[in-house]
C-alpha cells in the first residue's frame, strides 16, 4: 500500500463518526474530572507567620504595622490527606521585608510549602497592607515620680534624677510626640526627714521605642514640714544710749516679720508675741543719727524669723 493511500485511510479513520468520538471524549474527560473529585473537601487551618526584618540602625526603617501571629490557610484535598494537616507544620510564612519599602504584601502559593495531593485555595487575609518609618536616635529628659504620704510634719523635698537624660531610639513619629521618660514610682510612705537614694527602673517602653539605660539613681529629700506667716506694722523696740535730754526714734517706727517654721507651732504665735527690737552701742547712739540693725526677740524652738527692712535708723530727738 502506497502512502498516499496510508494517508488517507488514517484521514478516514479520524473523520468517519467524528461527531461521537468526541463526544464520546468529552464525556470521558467529565467523568475523570468527577470522580477525581468526587469526596474533595476544603480545609482551613492556621499557620504561623514571620518577617525578616530591616537592620536596626539609625535611619533605616522601622516597620510600624503590627503583624498577625498568624494567618489562615485554606487547602483542598481528599478527607484523609488534609484530615492530618497542621498549620505548625506547615509553616511559618516568612516574609522577607529587609528592603524596608513595601507598602503591600500579597499572600500567595509560593509562601507554603504543601504536601503532595493538597491544593491551595488561598490565605486569609490575601494581603497585607505595611506602613513604615524612620529609625531615629535622640535623648530624653527623665522625669521621677516619687509618691506617697512622708512621716507625719515633714514634706518632700527636692527629687534629682541621674541621669538626667537617656538615649531613646525608635520611629520618629512616635519620639517626636514623646518629651520625657518617666520612672516607675518611688514609694516615700512613712518616711521620715533625711535624704533618700533609690535605683529604679524606667517606664516600660512604648510604640516600638528602646531606651538607652534601663534604670536611673533617684535622689530625694524629706523635710520637716515648714509653714510661713507674715506679721505687718509691727512697733520697733529701741535699746540704745541716747544723748542727755535727747531719746533715739527709729525710722520707719514699724517693720514687717516674716516667720517661718511648724505650722502648728505658727498657727499659735499671737504679734504680741513678737518683739522687733533696734540696738546701738552708746559710742555710736552719740554720733547723731545711726543705723541700727533690727531682730526678734527670742522665738519658740523651730520658728525662725526675718525683718523687712532688716535696719533702721535711730534719730536722736529732744525728749518732752
Amino acid at each position: 500500500m502506497s502512502l498516499a493511500s496510508r494517508l488517507a485511510s488514517a484521514r478516514d479513520l479520524v473523520v468517519e463518526n467524528f461527531a461521537y468520538k468526541l463526544a464520546s471524549l468529552v464525556i470521558s474527560v467529565t467523568l475523570f474530572m468527577v470522580f477525581r473529585g468526587a469526596g474533595a473537601v476544603q480545609r482551613s487551618v492556621d499557620v504561623p507567620i514571620t518577617a525578616v526584618l530591616p537592620a536596626a540602625y539609625a535611619g533605616n526603617a522601622v516597620l510600624l504595622t503590627p503583624l498577625p501571629e498568624r494567618v489562615r490557610l485554606t487547602v483542598r484535598g481528599t478527607p484523609s490527606v488534609v484530615a492530618p494537616l497542621r498549620g505548625d507544620e506547615m509553616g511559618p510564612v516568612q516574609l522577607d521585608l529587609r528592603d524596608g519599602r513595601r507598602r503591600r504584601v500579597d499572600l500567595d502559593r509560593a509562601l507554603i510549602n504543601l504536601p503532595a495531593g493538597v491544593d491551595f485555595v488561598g490565605f486569609s487575609p490575601a494581603s497585607l497592607d505595611l506602613r513604615w518609618d524612620a529609625l531615629v536616635t535622640r535623648p530624653l529628659a527623665v522625669r521621677a515620680s516619687v509618691v506617697g504620704s512622708t512621716a507625719p510634719r515633714t514634706r518632700l523635698g527636692a527629687v534629682t534624677v541621674e541621669p538626667a537624660q537617656v538615649r531613646a531610639r525608635g520611629p520618629s513619629e512616635a519620639l517626636e510626640a514623646q518629651e520625657f521618660v518617666h520612672t516607675v514610682a518611688v514609694d516615700a510612705s512613712g518616711l521620715s526627714p533625711g535624704r533618700y537614694e533609690r535605683r529604679v527602673a524606667l517606664e516600660a517602653p512604648r510604640n516600638g521605642i528602646e531606651y538607652g539605660a534601663a534604670q536611673v539613681r533617684v535622689t530625694f529629700d524629706v523635710a520637716p514640714l515648714v509653714g510661713e506667716r507674715r506679721f505687718e506694722r509691727l512697733p520697733v523696740t529701741v535699746r540704745a544710749v541716747a544723748p542727755r535730754g535727747l531719746r533715739l526714734e527709729p525710722r520707719p517706727p514699724v517693720v514687717a516679720v516674716v516667720v517661718t517654721g511648724d505650722p502648728a507651732l505658727l498657727a499659735e504665735l499671737m504679734p504680741a508675741q513678737i518683739v522687733p527690737v533696734a540696738e546701738a552701742p552708746e559710742a555710736a547712739a552719740g554720733r547723731g543719727v545711726t543705723e541700727a540693725r533690727v531682730h526678734v526677740l527670742t522665738l519658740r524652738d523651730g520658728l525662725t524669723a526675718a525683718v523687712e527692712p532688716a535696719e533702721v535708723l535711730l534719730v536722736p530727738v529732744r525728749a518732752p
